[in-house]
């Protein structure tokens, strides 16, 4: 990676490429991109999941997309939502989603969590939750607030005595590529590894054994080989083709059958249209 590029925490990196691909999207397109994202924010500023209802999970992709494409009318909405709902109510991927979202609307404006708060929520409160869902929370919510430095210092002592098992989804490979990238460790072993979940004229799957590529798994896999430097050459026909395949009037679809438009979905396939581009 690009040592200027692997200065910008993660979360932001992320504005940087949907902002590419939605400036790759023609004139109308992007208009109605515009549209789906105005007609997913509740009256009252946050950002509706697939039920209609006010969810922070759903908004950290709607502030992610929004910041992404300047519709500043709908930043400053949210920001008043979120400076009305202060806490999440004790469910962790909710805070984590509070904490990136309030480090996009406010930057240094609010006092930022104390690292001993981060662990935490990751290792003592969230077992409900996959550790490694955690874990890359933490690390992505990290990686805005403290110095990159000392995420590159422990990285270089723990992440050479891990690795994912291999029954594990694709996109816990790709967070791994992007840790040892950022930590100065080599990737070629993740990459090849990577690459398994790749099938041609469909692009990334969840699982090996997965029939259909999904947009999550494409751009994460797109997200992470790019980091690392590797050549996307090879990879770009399929899965521009799916991604083309999945918009859907503003909107895109996870590409795996599901035929629901939401937020997450829409920020992935932007995500992955600009880091193919």
């Amino acid at each position: 990676m690009d040592k200027l590029l692997s200065d910008i925490p993660i979360v932001f990196q992320f504005i940087n490429l949907v902002q590419n691909g939605f400036s790759a999207l023609d004139a109308e397109s992007q208009m109605q991109v515009k549209q789906f994202l105005q007609n997913s924010q509740h009256e009252n500023g946050g950002f509706m999941n697939r039920a209609g209802t006010p969810d922070l999970y759903y908004s950290l992709f709607g502030v992610l997309i929004a910041a992404a494409v300047g519709s500043d009318d709908v930043l400053e909405k949210h920001r008043q939502f979120v400076l009305k709902n202060e806490t999440a109510k004790d469910k962790l991927v909710d805070e984590f989603a509070l904490l990136l979202i309030r480090a996009v609307l406010f930057q240094n404006e609010f006092r930022k969590p104390t690292v001993l708060k981060l662990l935490r929520k990751t290792f003592l409160t969230g077992n409900k939750t996959s550790v490694h869902y955690r874990i890359f929370l933490f690390l992505l919510t990290f990686d805005v607030f403290y110095c990159n430095s000392i995420l590159h210092f422990w990285g270089r002592i723990v992440l050479p005595f891990f690795s994912p098992p291999s029954v594990s989804p694709g996109s816990v490979y790709a967070a791994v590529i992007v840790a040892r990238q950022k930590a100065g460790l080599k990737t070629k072993n993740e990459v090849e590894k990577m690459m398994d979940y790749f099938e041609n004229e469909k692009g990334f799957k969840a699982f090996k054994e997965t029939t259909d590529a999904d947009l999550l798994s494409t751009a994460v896999a797109s997200f992470a080989l790019k980091t690392a430097n590797s050549d996307l050459r090879l990879v770009r026909p399929a899965c521009l083709k799916l991604i083309e395949q999945n918009y859907s009037n503003g909107a895109f679809l996870a590409g795996n059958g599901d035929k629901m438009r939401d937020l997450e979905y829409t920020f992935y396939g932007l995500l992955a249209l600009g880091v193919l581009i």
